[in-house]
């Protein structure tokens, strides 16, 4: 009789632990949404923020890019890198700056060493002797392009006075080659 009760003890025991157990997680709901809140804010919060950021890029013992901006913003999950207020120089192999500009806003796609570029673009080329203005550019890194958005004007002014402006900016480095969709105007002297 005693192993009896004893046993109803310890069944009544387990059954009224189950029943709390119950009770409590029967008000608990697994909130998925917090961890994809939680995965959004890691791609939308930088991972690393610099503020005065300067780069200078070496090559057999001479500069070959330099950029500075007010803030560089890394985001590790989206490989993006944000920069704003950007000033930029690149150099030839004797470390003489051959191109140099400035933009409000750059984003550099980490894995591609791709560049989006927009806001009061401002570049300047001593080789071609001319100077780029425009609102975006995009920089395809591994086609070696430049290309401007098709409503957006880039107008290009040589040291000789020629200027022209246009709508779908486009140029190849490899074929040294400008073109544009539309809107073109201004007057070009060299052949």
């Amino acid at each position: 009789m005693i192993i009896r009760v004893m046993r109803l003890i310890k069944l009544t025991s387990a059954f009224i632990i189950f029943l709390l157990f119950a009770a409590v997680f029967s008000g608990c709901k697994f909130d998925y949404n917090d961890s994809m809140v939680a995965e959004k804010l890691e791609e939308e919060v930088p991972n690393t923020v610099l503020k005065n950021f300067t780069q200078v890029m070496v090559k057999d013992g001479f500069p070959t890019f330099y950029i500075k901006a007010e803030e560089s913003k890394n985001f590790g999950k989206k490989k993006e890198t944000l920069f704003s207020d950007v000033h930029f120089q690149e150099f030839d192999k004797e470390g003489v700056v051959i191109t140099e500009g400035s933009a409000e806003n750059a984003k550099m796609f980490n894995e591609t060493e791709s560049v989006e570029i927009w806001g009061s673009l401002n570049f300047y080329s001593k080789r071609e002797e001319a100077s780029l203005e425009g609102e975006y550019l995009f920089w395809d890194n591994e086609k070696s392009t430049l290309s401007g958005k098709k409503e957006e004007v880039i107008s290009i002014t040589e040291t000789d006075g020629s200027k022209i402006s246009g709508k779908g900016f486009f140029a190849d480095s490899m074929t040294k080659s400008i073109s544009f969709d539309g809107g073109v105007s201004g007057s070009w002297t060299k052949e």
